[in-house]
């Protein structure tokens, strides 16, 4: 085919982008040009089209089935002006090739809804969005594609600086500020195959960068960095930047659901990309991330949620993936944690007798008290199945058979300080819960591969915070506020409670290979827990991430310690714990202990050994935590420090042990001190609170059989052999007396942990024993300890 014919099929094309562009100045000021610029326009060298757009628009709508999304308050035109005009440069060009080319140079263009609302939802609406930007780049045209001569050919590349992309309710702003952005997407195809257009990008390359995220409580300011009350820069949260390399494939159908809609289907190969987080300079970094994921079905409708309220509905099939992180590097110094890898599947479910699937209604509103914009997102969420593997200096360790389920609502709302209606507000965006009923559970850990033997342990998490299995229900809030301790950084603020809790201290598999069984353990039960924080702050630091509390407190009341089954097993009574915290900090270092005597004293390796030890060289990579609780003295019966344990309670009518009304044990009152009022405020001070320090590895740890005979795999062996994995065995494992030093390099994997704690005072007030008719007696007035340093080098191995 000549290129005369090529371009007769591409006139079509050429015809309509030039309408386009010529229809533009019913809203806009097209420049005259004069005859000697006229003079220089041919048919070969193309057609520039240079215009000012100003574009508005009250609403802009979209229907399905009846039901209608509302885009009100359109605008295109000047980031700057808000009644000025964006300038557009075009150069239409017919390639020999006849492909169409498009050079194009906006600049200062600003795109923007000012309020996004449902039909069915008078009264509240989702709030505004608007994008400023400055573009230069080009498209490229051509027929033809992966399957055939009917589709179309792209190869785009632009740049973009300027920009910014914000979120807007009643008022109030967060917003990416100063964007700039590199992208090209070259061979990007454009086909109908039967009823589905297909849209196949074999390569898209770019690189971004977020200069800061702000905030803005100032209704005057609107996309602007600097505040226009006090001239001062507004608050930043920090920056962002990232590079990527992916190819993607996209199916779009139409049909929502139900009826009218959209079906997206994808798959999507990240090659490389890396991101950073950084405050005031220092950055918290992802680095070799590679992975894919496929969403299955996923349909787009105007709808109604579980609740009958209209709703912009994304329901979806199914979607699995994988993803590696090969470094994760905090601080200063660059140094890594380790690496990360996930793989899952979220598809529908049974979940304790319960069906549940992956929804997420968009709606208006947010939370009634925050004003009249704001986003409501009707969520239910079902992870069948996950597995997280943490991978440090060539040790990894699996955490197998996670799932998560629930259903509930989640608010955004863009808030300032105040009260409404007794809700109390923060500067930030605010991030609500509202009747959600969730829960999570892990299988099991695997150490050195996939395909490992299933083994417990999942109760080292615990010392992240995290419970091998929790069920819950949610409500509350968290406030991310911008600014940390000092310059950039997040403060938070919240206030959550958790009612109706089971979660589990130590728990068993829920699946050993043979179908679900009910899983055994130690757990917490009925648990009603109400925790607040005020002014905490997280920074990237020097050393690491810093997270300091100004002033947090809570109540943990279980109304059952059981073992066993979490609804019927044995209970050891009702516990409540109150705490009461000022000024605690919590420092994460990348790095675990480095070289340690286990078993022993000496910093050298002749030394250990001498003292019976084992001198163990832990790599460069880990984990260390430093924490530092300040008990403070309490100041009402709400904060305080305290431990009641109560046994013996009345059963009611339905055979429910009856709270308050049996005999309990009280630590009353328990707070830290420096010792003295050192500073000379008639206080004694309270700054060194209870310090510890935990550097925690994966590595090789030696385990040594405890008797005679066979174990509970029934592998035989003697007391004091070490365990020594050997895949060759039944068991994975073996014992040996006197392991070779080839053999000691098959020590099993586990968490080794060095740990130190201390503190120079801890006190409690009192210790009460409490009769539910004689009331509180005071059996001990009064326990002080002091200058406690404890030092230990603890390891961790899977049970079997």
């Amino acid at each position: 085919m000549g290129a005369p014919d090529r371009i007769k099929q591409l006139a079509p094309i050429a015809t309509g982008l030039f309408c386009v562009v010529l229809a533009l100045p019913v809203v806009a000021d097209m420049k005259s040009l004069d005859d000697s610029t006229l003079a220089n326009i041919s048919g070969q060298s193309g057609l520039s089209v240079e215009l000012d757009l100003g574009l508005t628009a009250d609403r802009l709508s979209y229907v399905d089935d009846g039901s209608s999304i509302h885009l009100d308050g359109f605008r295109i035109g000047s980031a700057v002006d808000p009644s000025g005009q964006a300038f557009h440069l075009i150069r239409i060009d017919v390639e020999e090739d006849a492909s169409l080319n498009l050079d194009y140079l906006v600049k200062d263009r600003r795109i923007e809804f000012g309020d996004i609302r449902l039909a069915g939802a008078p009264g509240v609406s989702m709030g505004g969005i608007f994008f400023d930007h400055s573009l230069e780049g080009y498209l490229n045209i051509r027929q033809g594609s992966s399957v055939g001569g009917a589709g179309y050919t792209f190869d785009s590349a632009y740049t973009m600086t300027g920009g910014r992309l914000g979120y807007r309710t009643n008022g109030n702003e967060v917003f990416l500020d100063d964007i700039t952005m590199n992208v090209e997407a070259l061979g990007v195809t454009l086909d109908v195959v039967g009823d589905t257009l297909a849209l196949n990008a074999p390569r898209i390359t770019g690189d971004w960068e977020v200069g800061a995220i702000r905030y803005s409580s100032n209704p005057l300011n609107h996309g602007v960095s600097v505040d226009s009350g006090n001239g001062q820069p507004l608050p930043s949260y920090g920056s962002l930047s990232g590079s990527y390399e992916l190819s993607s494939s996209t199916s779009l159908t139409a049909g929502g659901r139900s009826g009218e809609g959209l079906r997206i289907d994808n798959e999507t190969a990240i090659h490389s990309a890396s991101f950073l987080y950084r405050d005031d300079g220092k950055a918290l970094a992802l680095r070799d991330i590679t992975g894919v994921y496929r969403i299955n079905d996923l349909r787009l409708d105007v709808a109604t949620d579980w609740q009958n309220r209209s709703a912009l509905a994304l329901t979806l099939g199914s979607m699995d993936g994988e993803f590696s992180i090969g470094a994760i590097e905090v601080g200063g110094n660059g140094k890594s944690i380790g690496q990360v890898n996930v793989s899952f599947l979220l598809e529908d479910q049974v979940f304790n007798g319960r069906s549940y699937s992956n929804a997420i209604y968009l709606q208006g509103g947010g939370h009634p008290d925050a004003g009249p914009q704001g986003l409501r997102l009707a969520t239910e969420w079902s992870l069948r199945l996950a597995d997280f593997s943490y991978t440090e200096d060539g040790n990894r360790v699996i955490f197998s058979g996670l799932q998560s389920w629930g259903q509930g609502d989640v608010t955004v709302n863009v808030t300032r300080d105040g009260v409404t209606n007794d809700t109390e507000f923060f500067d930030g965006l605010r991030i609500g819960f509202e009747d959600i009923r969730a829960g999570y559970r892990i299988n099991g850990l695997r150490v050195g591969s996939d395909d490992a033997p299933l083994q417990g342990g999942t109760e080292l998490l615990l010392a992240l915070g995290f419970y091998p299995a929790y069920e819950f229900e949610l409500d509350g809030h968290v406030t991310l506020g911008a600014g940390g301790a000092s310059g950039e950084g997040i403060t938070i603020n919240s206030d959550v409670s958790i009612r109706n809790g089971k979660a589990a201290i130590i728990a068993v598999p829920y699946d050993e290979g043979n179908g679900e069984i009910p899983q055994k353990g130690l757990w917490i039960t009925e648990l009603d827990y109400d925790a607040h924080v005020r002014d905490m702050t997280v920074d990237v630091s020097q050393e690491g991430l810093a997270v300091i509390k100004g002033e947090s407190w809570s109540t943990m009341d279980i109304g059952n310690l059981r073992i066993g089954d979490k609804e019927s097993g044995q209970s050891f009574g009702r516990f409540v714990i109150q705490k009461y915290e000022t000024g605690s900090s919590m420092t994460v270092v990348p790095g675990g202990a480095g070289d340690v005597c286990a078993g022993g004293m000496g910093d050298s390796p002749s030394a250990c050994a001498a003292s019976g030890g084992v001198w163990e060289t832990r790599g460069e990579e880990g984990l260390t935590v430093r924490l530092k609780q300040v008990l403070a003295k309490a100041i009402n019966e709400a904060r305080k420090n305290s431990l009641t344990w109560e046994t013996n309670r009345q059963s009611s009518g339905v055979g429910e042990a009856m709270n308050g009304t049996g005999t309990s044990l009280v630590l009353n009152d328990i707070h830290t001190s420096d010792g003295g009022d050192f500073d000379g405020d008639g206080v004694d001070d309270n700054s060194f609170g209870l310090r510890t320090d935990l550097s925690v590895d994966v590595y090789q740890t030696r385990v040594v059989k405890k008797e005679d005979g066979p174990d509970a795999m029934g592998v035989t062996g003697n007391r004091g052999d070490e365990k020594i994995m050997d895949g060759s065995s039944t068991a994975g494992y073996r014992y040996v007396s006197n392991p070779t030093l080839a053999e000691a390099d098959n020590r099993p994997l586990g968490f080794a942990v060095k740990a130190r704690s201390r503190f120079k005072e801890l006190s409690i007030n009192n210790i009460d024993l409490v009769h539910p008719v004689g009331g509180a007696q005071t059996a001990v007035y009064g326990v002080k300890m002091q200058n406690f340093d404890i030092k230990a080098n603890l390891t961790a191995t899977p049970i079997p």
